[in-house]
C-alpha cells in the first residue's frame, strides 16, 4: 500500500510539475519575445523614418552645395564681398535668381513644381556681411539675413538647420524652417546659401501610423513640435515638455537627453495621461529629434491574453493527469513488481527465469520479448555470421572504390571497381613503413595521404580528405577519401574501411566560383577586397630596396555621363577603359576596380619614378577617346594620383592615402591631370 501511494504521488508530481514549468517558461518566453518584437518594430519605424528625414536634409544640402558651386553664384558672391557696383553684378544676380527659381520649382513632392507640392519655398544667397544679395523672393534682396547665427562657426561642407520659424507674410503664416550651408573659396569664408522649407514633407512622414497605437513626432532644437502628435483624440501636442520621462530621466523631459552621447535610444514616458514606450533618434546630427511611440498597454496585451489561456489549460490538464496517474498506478503496479523481481534474478546470473504469460496488453509484449531474449542470443550470432558474408560480397560487387586496410598487417584489400577507375592496382609496400603508399595519388598530395594513415594508426578518426589521383586515362582528378576505423576490445584500431568518391566536377566548380568571387562582374578586373588583399600580401614579402608604384584613377564627372547618356552607356565606358587600362600593364601587375568610377593599379618592381609618371600619362590619354551619345559627343577624362613605394609609405593604407592626396591635387588643378606624391611636394604631370 505504501508503494502504491508513493508511485501515485510520483506520477502526479512529475506529470504536473513539468507541465507547470513548461507553461510558465512558455508564457514568459512568449511575453519576452512578443515585447521584444513589438519594441523592435517601434525602433525600426523610428530608425527608418529618421533615415528618410536625414536623406531629405542631405538632398536639400546637396542641392544648395551644387548651386553654390555654379560660376554665376560665385561671381555674384565675390563681387558683392568686393563691394562692386550693383550694375556690374546684375547679370550674375539674374543668373542666381533663375537658379533659385529652378531649385524651388524642381524640389517638390510630386516633382512638377506646383505650389501645392512644394517643400522648398524660397532660396537666398547671403554675403559675408550677412546681407541677402539674391533670392527668388525679391522682397528679401538687400535685407539682412533672418538666421541668427554666425555661419563662420559652421565647418566647410557642414549643415545649419534652424529651429521652427513663423512669418505672417510668408506661406500664409505657416511654420517653416531653414537649411543653410556655408560657402568657402580657397579656405576663406565668403557667405552662405539657404532654403526655406515648409512642413509638407515632415507632415507626410509623421502622419504614417504603425501597429495599433503607434504615432510619430518630430521636434526642433528647442523642443517645439514641428510635425506629428503623440496625443490620442483631437488634442494637439505643442512641445516635448508635455512628455514626462521615466527611468534614467525620471521626472524630466526630452531636453534632459544628451544627444551628443546618446543620439538614439529607448524612452518610457507619460503623455496625455497614458504611459508610452518610444524610441528617439537625432536628425541630421543636429538637435532636431524624431520620436516613435506606442501605448505600453499594447506591449503587455498579448501577455495577458496568453496567460489566461494557459491558466485555463493548466487546470484542465492537471485534473486529467491526476486521474490518469491514479488509475495507472493501480493498474500497472502488480506487473511492475513481478518484473522487478525477475530482473533481479537475471542480474544475479539466472538466465533460466521467465516472466508469467498472464499479463495483457503491453506487459504481455514485454514478457514475450524477455522470454525470447536467451533464444535470440544464438539467432543473433548466426545473423552476425551471415552479415559478415554479405559484407564480403558487397566489397567485391559494389560500384564504388571501397578499400579495407588491415592495420596490423599493413595490407590493402579493395573492390574490382578500383581497377575500373584507376586502371591498375598499385599499393606499394614501402620497406620499413607501417602505412600503405597509394601510387595513384599526386606527388604533391602524398604527404597529406601519409598524415591521414598515420592519424588512423594512432587511433584518431580523420575527416574527409581531398586528394588528386590519376584515373585510368592518366589524368589527375579530385577525389574525397572517407575512412571509418574499427576498434578492438582494448579500443585499439585494427582495421579501417575507406570509400574513395570522385568529386572532380564539384571541386572544379567550387574553384571556378572562388575565382569569380575575386573579380568585378562588370569590368572583369579585380574587385576592391581582392585588390587590397593582393597589394597587402605583396607588401608583406617585398624589401625596402625594391620600388613599386600605386596609382589611383578617378573618372572626372562620371555621374554626368550616367545622368546624360544613361547607365547602360556608363557601363560600356567602364568596360572599355578597364580593358584599355589593363592592356597598359603586365600580367604580374595588379589592376582593380575599387569603386563606381575609381580604379587602383599596383605596378611591381619599377626602375624609377619616371616610369610611373609615364604610365599615369598613358592612362590620361586613354580617357581622351570620344564617346557619342544620342545627341552629342561626350568627352571624358580622368584624374590620376600616384605614389612610389617605399618613399610614399610602407603599408597599403599609407600608400593609398598619399596617392589619394595626389589625386586630389589633380582634381584641384582642373582635372584631366596626373600628379605624383613626393615627400616634399606634389609633382603634377600635365
Amino acid at each position: 500500500m505504501k508503494i502504491r501511494k508513493y508511485l501515485a504521488t510520483l506520477l502526479a508530481v512529475f506529470s504536473i510539475l513539468p507541465l507547470v514549468l513548461v507553461m510558465g517558461f512558455s508564457v514568459l518566453s512568449f511575453q519576452r519575445n512578443t515585447s521584444q518584437l513589438l519594441q523592435a518594430n517601434v525602433k525600426a519605424t523610428a530608425t527608418q523614418t529618421a533615415n528618410n528625414l536625414d536623406q531629405f536634409f542631405n538632398q536639400r544640402k546637396m542641392a544648395l552645395e551644387v548651386a553654390s558651386d555654379l560660376p554665376g553664384v560665385k561671381e555674384l558672391l565675390l563681387g558683392s564681398n568686393a563691394e562692386k557696383p550693383d550694375k556690374a553684378l546684375e547679370q550674375y544676380r539674374t543668373i542666381t535668381i533663375n537658379t533659385f527659381k529652378t531649385m524651388t520649382a524642381k524640389q517638390t513632392i510630386n516633382g512638377q513644381g506646383n505650389s501645392k507640392g512644394n517643400f522648398v519655398r524660397r532660396s537666398s544667397l547671403i554675403n559675408r556681411k550677412g546681407t541677402i544679395i539674391a533670392s527668388d523672393d525679391s522682397r528679401l534682396i538687400g535685407q539682412p539675413s533672418f538666421i541668427n547665427v554666425d555661419m563662420r562657426t559652421v565647418p566647410a561642407y557642414g549643415l545649419y538647420l534652424s529651429d521652427l520659424m513663423h512669418n505672417d507674410d510668408f506661406i500664409d503664416g505657416q511654420n517653416y524652417f531653414v537649411i543653410a550651408v556655408p560657402i568657402y573659396m580657397d579656405g576663406i569664408y565668403e557667405g552662405f546659401i539657404q532654403s526655406s522649407i515648409d512642413m509638407i514633407y515632415l507632415d507626410s512622414v509623421s502622419s504614417q501610423t504603425f501597429m495599433e497605437t503607434g504615432h510619430t513626432l518630430i521636434s526642433d532644437g528647442r523642443g517645439r513640435v514641428a510635425s506629428g502628435n503623440l496625443f490620442d483624440g483631437g488634442q494637439k501636442m505643442v512641445s516635448t515638455d508635455e512628455m514626462k520621462l521615466e527611468g534614467a530621466f525620471s521626472g524630466g523631459n526630452l531636453e534632459a537627453v544628451d544627444l551628443d552621447r546618446s543620439p538614439t535610444g529607448v524612452i518610457n514616458f507619460w503623455v496625455g495621461g497614458k504611459e508610452k514606450f518610444g524610441y528617439y533618434s537625432r536628425l541630421a546630427g543636429k538637435d532636431w529629434m524624431i520620436v516613435s511611440a506606442v501605448d505600453t498597454e499594447e506591449l503587455i496585451r498579448p501577455f495577458q491574453s496568453i496567460s489566461e489561456v494557459y491558466f485555463a489549460a493548466l487546470l484542465v490538464l492537471a485534473a486529467a493527469l491526476i486521474i490518469c496517474a491514479y488509475v495507472a498506478a493501480n493498474r500497472f503496479l502488480n506487473p511492475l513488481r513481478d518484473m522487478s523481481e525477475e530482473f533481479v534474478r537475471v542480474e544475479k546470473g539466472d538466465y533460466q527465469t521467465r516472466l508469467p504469460v498472464r499479463y495483457q496488453g503491453e506487459f504481455a509484449e514485454i514478457a514475450a520479448a524477455f522470454n525470447h531474449l536467451m533464444e535470440k542470443i544464438k539467432e543473433d550470432t548466426d545473423v552476425l555470421k551471415v552479415s559478415e558474408a554479405r559484407y564480403a560480397l558487397i566489397m567485391e560487387e559494389t560500384n564504388q572504390v571501397v578499400f579495407e586496410w588491415d592495420i596490423l598487417e599493413n595490407h590493402i584489400y579493395h573492390t574490382v571497381y578500383w581497377t575500373n577507375k584507376f586502371g591498375f592496382s598499385t599499393v606499394a609496400q614501402v620497406p620499413g613503413s607501417d602505412i600503405p603508399n597509394f601510387q595513384q595519388v599526386h606527388p604533391a598530395d602524398q604527404e597529406l595521404m601519409a598524415k591521414l594513415f598515420h592519424k588512423i594508426k594512432n587511433g584518431g578518426q580523420p575527416g574527409p580528405t581531398d586528394v588528386r589521383m590519376k584515373d585510368i586515362s592518366g589524368h589527375y582528378i579530385w577525389c574525397t577519401v572517407n575512412i571509418k576505423i574499427l576498434y578492438d576490445e582494448n579500443k585499439q584500431p585494427y582495421r579501417a574501411i575507406g570509400l574513395i568518391v570522385d568529386t572532380d566536377h564539384q571541386k572544379k566548380m567550387i574553384q571556378k566560383l572562388e575565382s569569380k568571387s575575386k573579380m568585378d562582374l562588370l569590368t572583369q578586373l579585380y574587385n576592391k577586397v581582392t585588390t587590397e588583399s593582393m597589394i597587402e600580401e605583396c607588401l608583406k614579402t617585398t624589401d625596402k630596396e625594391t620600388l613599386h608604384g600605386l596609382i589611383i584613377v578617378d573618372i572626372d564627372n562620371f555621374k554626368d555621363i550616367n545622368d546624360t547618356l544613361g547607365h547602360i552607356f556608363g557601363d560600356a565606358v567602364l568596360r572599355k577603359v578597364s580593358t584599355d587600362i589593363k592592356h597598359l600593364f603586365r600580367a604580374t601587375d595588379i589592376v582593380g576596380r575599387t569603386g563606381g568610377d575609381e580604379f587602383i593599379i599596383f605596378i611591381k618592381e619599377i626602375d624609377c619614378a619616371d616610369l610611373l609618371v609615364e604610365k599615369m600619362s598613358d592612362i590620361c590619354e586613354i580617357f581622351h577617346c570620344a564617346y557619342t551619345g544620342e545627341d552629342e559627343t561626350y568627352k571624358i577624362s580622368a584624374s590620376v594620383g600616384g605614389v612610389i613605394y617605399p618613399y610614399g609609405g610602407a603599408t597599403f593604407e599609407e600608400l593609398y592615402r598619399h596617392a589619394d592626396e595626389a589625386l586630389y591635387c589633380s582634381k584641384k588643378n582642373g582635372k584631366d591631370k596626373c600628379s605624383l606624391y613626393e615627400m616634399s611636394s606634389l609633382r603634377t604631370a600635365l
